[in-house]
C-alpha cells in the first residue's frame, strides 16, 4: 500500500476535515479567522513535505497514485495557488460569515487536483476531477445573496455535469479497448500489442479531449467561462483560472503524454486543431471586453492555447515547456487578480476596465504589480510570459509542428490590444466628473493581499530571471511523466 507516499495528499485532506469543524464551532472569536490560519498552515506543511519527498517515483495503493517529481511540482502549482486564494480571500465577504466552509471545500478542491496529479488509474483520475468540481460549484455560488455569484455555480454546475459524463465515456471507451484502467498497463498494451480496436481507441481520445477540454476552458468547450468568473467570488475565480487548469493539464498529460504517447500521431493533430481555435477565439473576443473578470477569463482561454501546444508537441520537451508555462501562469494571473480583490473592495464597480483609470498614479505599486502582469501574459522579456512561450513555440517546432507556433506567435501579437489597453487605463486613463468620487476611493490594503500582488509580480520576474533551474526541476517532472 505504501500509504507514506500519499503524505501529501492524506495532510491536505486531514485539514480540510479539521477546518470544516472547526467552522462549526458556535464561538465566533474561535471560528473566525482560525480555519484561514489553520488552512494555510496546512498547505504550508504539505508545501515542505513535497520538499523532503521529491525524488525518484513511489507507488502508493497498489500504483492507482504516484508520488514522483511530475505530481510533485503540479502539487506545488496547486497548493501555491490554494495559498494564495487565502490570502486574497482574507477579508473577502463570501468567507466571513462562513470561513471553516470556504476554506475547507477549497482545501477539498486542492484535493481533488492532488489525486489528479498524482493519478495512476483512470478511475482515480475521474474522482478527483469530480472531488475538485463539486467543491467548486458550492464555492462559485457561496455568495448566496448575489444573484451572480448563485448563477455562475449553477451554470458551472450544469457545464460540469456535462464535461464529467462526457470525460467518464471517454474513459469507459479506454477501458474497453485496452481491458484495463491502470495508465502504466492502457500505455503498454497500446504500444506492445496488436492495435485492432481503433474506432474504440480514437473515439475514446476525442471524448476525453472534449471532457478536459471544459475543466480546461479551450475552445468550443469555454462558453462557461466568462460568465462563471464574472459571477463568482473573485478570490475563488483566480483559484480556478489557475489552479484548475492546472489540474486539467495534468490530466492531459497523463493521459496523452503519458499513457498514449505511442498514439501521438492520432492524437496530435486534434490537439493543435484545438490548440488553434483556443488561441483565436481566446485573444479576439478579449479585444472587446470591458470588464477585467471577463477580460481575464478571454484571456485564460487563450492561455490554454498556449499549453495546449506543449502537449500537442509532446515528448520531454513539450512537457517540459508546459509545466513551466503553467508556473508562470500561475503568478501572473494571480497578480493581476490581486489588483481586481483590491479594487472591488474600493469602488462598486471596481471589476471594470474603467474603474482602474489612473489607478497606477494614486497607488503605484498596485500600478506596477497590474503592468508586469499584463506585460508578461502578452509575451514581453524578460518576465515569465515570454520565456514560457518561447519553451512552448519551441517544443512545437521541434516536432516539425511549425505553423502552430506561428499561430502561437500571431495570436500573442493580437493579445497586445488589450493587455496594452489595460496598461494604458491604469497609467494613462482618466476618469470622468461624475465617476470622480468612486475610482478616487483608496482604501488599506490588507496585509495579506498587498503580499500576494507584490510576491506575485516579484516572481513573474524572478522564474524568468532563474528559469535555468526551474527548467531542471520541469525537466525531471517530464521525464517521471513519460517514465510512467
Amino acid at each position: 500500500m505504501n500509504v507514506g507516499a500519499s503524505t501529501p495528499l492524506l495532510i491536505v485532506a486531514g485539514t480540510a476535515v479539521v477546518v470544516l469543524m472547526v467552522g462549526l464551532v458556535p464561538d465566533r472569536r474561535l471560528a473566525g479567522r482560525l480555519p484561514t490560519l489553520l488552512a494555510a498552515a496546512g498547505v504550508l506543511a504539505t508545501l515542505i513535505v513535497i520538499g523532503v519527498m521529491w525524488g525518484d517515483r513511489q507507488l502508493s495503493y497498489a500504483g492507482d497514485l504516484y508520488a514522483d517529481r511530475f505530481a510533485f511540482l503540479v502539487d506545488a502549482v496547486v497548493l501555491v495557488a490554494t495559498l494564495c486564494t487565502l490570502g486574497l480571500s482574507w477579508r473577502e465577504p463570501a468567507g466571513v460569515d462562513r470561513r471553516g466552509e470556504y476554506a475547507g471545500l477549497l482545501l477539498l478542491s486542492a484535493t481533488g487536483m492532488m489525486l489528479v496529479a498524482g493519478a495512476g488509474d483512470l478511475v482515480v483520475i475521474f474522482l478527483g476531477i469530480e472531488l475538485l468540481s463539486v467543491s467548486l460549484y458550492v464555492l462559485c455560488a457561496i455568495e448566496a445573496w448575489r444573484e451572480r455569484s448563485l448563477e455562475s455555480g449553477l451554470k458551472y454546475l450544469i457545464v460540469g455535469a456535462v464535461g464529467s459524463s462526457i470525460l467518464l465515456y471517454g474513459l469507459a471507451f479506454l477501458y474497453g479497448g485496452t481491458g484495463s484502467t491502470r495508465l502504466s498497463a492502457i500505455g503498454q498494451t497500446l504500444g506492445t500489442a496488436s492495435f485492432t480496436q481503433e474506432p474504440l481507441i480514437t473515439a475514446a481520445m476525442a471524448l476525453i479531449v472534449v471532457g478536459l477540454g471544459f475543466k480546461a476552458s479551450a475552445v468550443p468547450f469555454h462558453m462557461w467561462t466568462p460568465d462563471v468568473y464574472e459571477g463568482a467570488p473573485t478570490p475563488i475565480t483566480a483559484f480556478m483560472a489557475t489552479a484548475t487548469k492546472a489540474a486539467a493539464f495534468a490530466a492531459l498529460l497523463r493521459i496523452f503524454a503519458g499513457a498514449l504517447d505511442s498514439l501521438i500521431d492520432d492524437w496530435q493533430i486534434v490537439i493543435a486543431a484545438v490548440a488553434t481555435a483556443t488561441i483565436v477565439v481566446g485573444n479576439v473576443a478579449a479585444l472587446v471586453q470591458r470588464n477585467m473578470k471577463r477580460l481575464l477569463a478571454y484571456s485564460g482561454i487563450a492561455q490554454a492555447g498556449y499549453l495546449l501546444i506543449g502537449v500537442a508537441a509532446g515528448a520531454v520537451a513539450g512537457a517540459e515547456a508546459t509545466l513551466y508555462y503553467l508556473l508562470a501562469y500561475l503568478v501572473m494571473t494571480m497578480a493581476a487578480f490581486a489588483v481586481v480583490v483590491v479594487r472591488e473592495r474600493e469602488v462598486e464597480d471596481g471589476d471594470t476596465i474603467a474603474s482602474l483609470a489612473g489607478y497606477g498614479r494614486r497607488r503605484p505599486l498596485l500600478g506596477a504589480v497590474m503592468t508586469i502582469s499584463m506585460l508578461s501574459l502578452a509575451g514581453f522579456p524578460p518576465l515569465a510570459g515570454f520565456v514560457g512561450k518561447f519553451l512552448v513555440f519551441g517544443s512545437a517546432i521541434d516536432q516539425d509542428l511549425l505553423w502552430l507556433a506561428i499561430v502561437g506567435a500571431a495570436g500573442s501579437i493580437v493579445s497586445l490590444g488589450y493587455y496594452l489597453r489595460v496598461v494604458g487605463t491604469v497609467w494613462l486613463g482618466r476618469s470622468d466628473a461624475a465617476g470622480a468620487a468612486g475610482p478616487a476611493k483608496v482604501l488599506r490594503v490588507p496585509a495579506a493581499v498587498g503580499a500576494v500582488a507584490i510576491l506575485s509580480a516579484l516572481l513573474t520576474i524572478g522564474i524568468a530571471i532563474a528559469a535555468s533551474p526551474i527548467l531542471d526541476l520541469c525537466r525531471g517532472a517530464a521525464e517521471a511523466l513519460l517514465a510512467a
